[in-house]
């Protein structure tokens, strides 16, 4: 009998199977549509974003491994670390700007940040037990991911890249629909540097999995797939905007279509000296 590559943790997570030790952990019923990321290594494994925190999520994880598990967030939204508390074992990308927000050994996330006013949730205080550098790599036996920074979509986020098996974990940098370039935080100069810089590091057979999904035409999910084409897209898009040669199809905030896979919103702070 061949193993079902998708199916429901009780009625809010689902669970695909998208290579062996690699499960993407949707929430299709959140108006988000978040994807976090499970990567089981033969030692540990790593759990890339935990959701809006709607719901808890470790069951989801027990069930799925044994090992140890460590939590790395790819930023500091409210829809991406909502369960971020729940883990004895914390990880985040050693930057300044998130350095920043740790005092008296706790991590304190303000809501330029954590964004969570929007849904009226708010942060709740914790220790990060462990700072991982940009272009560290993640070893959890037999699987290891690279730290990669791709700023833009906020100044602290990072993506993660496993060489081996040619997979780009994207996070919030790019995903199917409408980017955030509008956001608190965002910028377009900036997304444009780390795109161009983020650009040799793949091949033309890389899998981008992103953190934002959309409904299959039958009204089933799978987690988000995207391609080499789409970050050429996405640098020449920036291109454009940056030169003026292409003009938003509508406005409040500036909306740019990238094809037909991907938009990005702008809002007025989020050009920086490209104005």
């Amino acid at each position: 009998m061949t193993e079902p590559t998708t199916g429901w943790f009780g009625d809010w997570y689902l669970i695909e199977k998208i290579l062996p030790g690699i499960y993407g952990l949707g929430e299709p019923k959140y108006y988000q549509v978040n994807w976090n990321y499970l990567v089981v290594g033969e030692e540990r494994a790593l759990l890339f974003d935990t959701g809006p925190g709607v719901r808890d999520i470790t069951p989801v994880v027990q069930s799925l491994t044994d090992k140890p598990v460590t939590a790395l967030l790819s930023h500091l939204h409210f829809d991406h670390t909502g369960n971020f508390h729940r883990f004895a074992d914390t990880a985040l990308a050693d930057l300044p700007v998130l350095r920043a927000c740790e005092w008296d050994g706790l991590f304190h996330a303000p809501d330029e940040m954590f964004l969570g006013s929007v849904d009226g949730l708010t942060w709740t205080p914790m220790p990060i037990r462990q700072w991982w550098p940009i272009g560290h790599c993640i070893d959890l036996g037999g699987a290891v991911l690279e730290i990669l920074a791709t700023p833009g979509h906020s100044p602290e986020s990072i993506s993660l890249l496993d060489r081996k098996r040619l997979i780009l974990f994207a996070a919030d940098f790019l995903y199917l629909g409408n980017l955030y370039g509008q956001i608190p935080g965002a910028s377009l100069p900036d997304y444009l540097t780390a795109a161009k810089a983020l650009a040799p590091e793949l091949g033309d057979d890389v899998l981008i999995l992103g953190a934002h999904g959309k409904p299959l035409p039958d009204g089933t999910h799978i987690a988000p797939r995207l391609g080499r084409p789409d970050l050429g897209d996405l640098i020449a898009g920036l291109n454009a905007i940056r030169d003026g040669k292409m003009p938003p199809v509508s406005q409040n905030p500036d909306h740019y279509r990238l094809n037909d896979r991907i938009a990005l919103l702008a809002g007025p702070e989020s050009y920086g000296i490209w104005r």
